[in-house]
């Protein structure tokens, strides 16, 4: 199994690496993706996770981190592009949950990801709040360049699944699905393509049924991937071979296990 978005240096998850690792090696998790979401935070997190061969990090700016003076610098990227644990952009995207107060700075960011995403052909990891709209707006001004893209924590409506299915965007699933109230997401999600899909925790957040309410971590996929397979009526084994391979597809600089 593998747990494509977590965020391995929230102080719930750092100060607990160790332990959190060998759980995830007791249960067959071989590869995780730790999300970055402010650049600052950048090097602390990649000297947290520096010992660890199996564990990836990504580059971006979460759209909640954004203000007026916010940048996406490319020359930043540059100085890191060549360290194999980077492996994509992101968290980057559009939330106007909260607030719509940086919203143009928002699209501006957002835009300056994906034009980075050409640059240095990295993965797009997509954040999505209240902002369906305006993501396929800005999207649909890149849809000849064959973007690589997944929409985390995919909670978004059937005119969303279409829009993805049509580009060839993956999608990942959450503990999320999970959820007793969940049901129009599983509705939408029946239809989803499997050769687009992937799985995550999330973590610290979203833990999925039987662990709702405790602090997320990545051993937990097990118990969104379980629940997957049989909602999609396929092996469970079959079923991580699959959003296995979709990630090692996505994210082409992971090498692949033997």
């Amino acid at each position: 199994m593998i747990d494509s978005h977590c965020h391995l240096n929230f102080e719930s998850l750092s100060k607990d690496l160790p332990n959190i690792m060998n759980r995830c090696k007791e249960n067959d998790i071989t590869h995780l993706l730790s999300i970055n979401t402010n650049p600052k935070d950048f090097d602390t997190h990649i000297d947290l996770i520096r010992d660890f061969n199996n564990i990836y990090i990504s580059y971006g700016i979460h759209p909640e981190e954004i203000n007026n003076e916010t940048v996406l610098s490319y020359k930043e990227i540059e100085k890191i592009i060549d360290n194999p644990k980077l492996i994509a952009l992101g968290e980057t995207g559009l939330d106007f949950y909260h607030s719509i107060k940086y919203k143009k700075k928002q699209i501006e960011i957002f835009e300056a990801h994906i034009q980075a995403s050409k640059i240095y052909d990295l993965p797009i990891i997509i954040h999505q709040r209240d902002s369906e709209k305006e993501i396929i707006q800005v999207l649909n001004k890149f849809k000849n360049d064959n973007l690589k893209i997944v929409f985390h924590c995919f909670t978004g409506s059937k005119k969303l699944l279409e829009f993805c299915i049509e580009n060839n965007y993956y999608i990942s699933l959450s503990g999320i699905v999970t959820f007793k109230n969940a049901n129009s997401l599983r509705e939408i999600i029946s239809n989803a393509s499997l050769d687009h899909l992937l799985i995550e925790t999330d973590s610290p957040f979203l833990a999925p049924v039987p662990m709702r309410g405790k602090s997320n971590e990545p051993s937990f996929i097990k118990y969104t991937g379980q629940f997957l397979a049989e909602f999609y009526s396929m092996p469970k084994e079959k079923f991580f071979e699959l959003t296995n391979n979709n990630f090692y597809k996505l994210f082409s600089r992971v090498k692949r296990d033997n």
